[in-house]
């Protein structure tokens, strides 16, 4: 997990950016897109766009972050629609990913908006119409579910996308749990290459008060 410092908020990266541990990018995936303050359901992508940067594949998982580079199916897989599906190392889903944000928030304060960053790799819905379902902490995601439906990769490609999720559906943990899955036959591979979390925060109610509370003694103060 690496951190950087973007702008007013920190990011973190979870899983390198390898493309699924295959090789380098030809230009930082990320780029053009907004890592840190989207409003909840806006998305941005990144330097690939849909269609994604190619590679070649199978793969099989390298050791930087769990649930990343790694080739999932459906939960229920009835049949195979690409070479993903059909591949022996290919795990049922839900893929779930675990990503600890606590780091990044400081103490005594808010998280004011959440953007996630996603690497999305052979997702292709357009092709083969079977629908993914994406979730947050338990609780589907509509906008997040309809960008994994967007990407047109036709293949082992890896497109960047960052979404902001609402801070309501969020665990006071600070852990926050992506699950993907697919419907139909389940039989249309896909991966995930790397993600990251940006966070914005603002003092919570209680901290403001007392460091309102705090300044209004100063003048009493320096007058003893």
């Amino acid at each position: 997990m690496v951190a950087a410092n973007c702008a007013s908020a920190t990011v973190l990266q979870y899983g390198d950016k390898d493309v699924l541990g295959t090789g380098t990018y030809s230009t930082d995936p990320v780029t053009g897109a907004t890592l840190e303050g989207l409003a909840p359901g806006v998305s941005t992508v990144g330097f690939f766009g849909l269609t994604g940067f190619a590679h070649s594949y199978p793969f099989s998982p390298s050791a930087d972050f769990v649930g990343t580079d790694q080739i999932y199916v459906g939960s229920t897989q009835t049949g195979s629609s690409d070479g993903y599906a059909g591949f022996s190392g290919r795990l049922n889903g839900p893929q779930t990913i675990a990503m600890d944000y606590n780091s990044i928030v400081p103490v005594g304060e808010t998280i004011d908006s959440l953007t996630l960053g996603i690497g999305f790799d052979d997702f292709q819905f357009p092709a083969f119409g079977l629908a993914y379902t994406v979730s947050i902490n338990g609780i589907a995601d509509a906008a997040l579910t309809t960008l994994a439906n967007s990407f047109g990769q036709t293949g082992p490609r890896v497109s960047f996308a960052t979404i902001g999720i609402s801070p309501s559906n969020l665990d006071p943990s600070h852990i926050l749990t992506l699950s993907i899955d697919q419907g139909g036959t389940g039989g249309d591979g896909w991966a995930i290459d790397f993600l990251t979390v940006g966070v914005t925060t603002v003092p919570e109610p209680f901290s403001l008060v007392l460091t309102l509370f705090g300044l209004a003694l100063l003048p009493l103060r320096r007058r003893r």
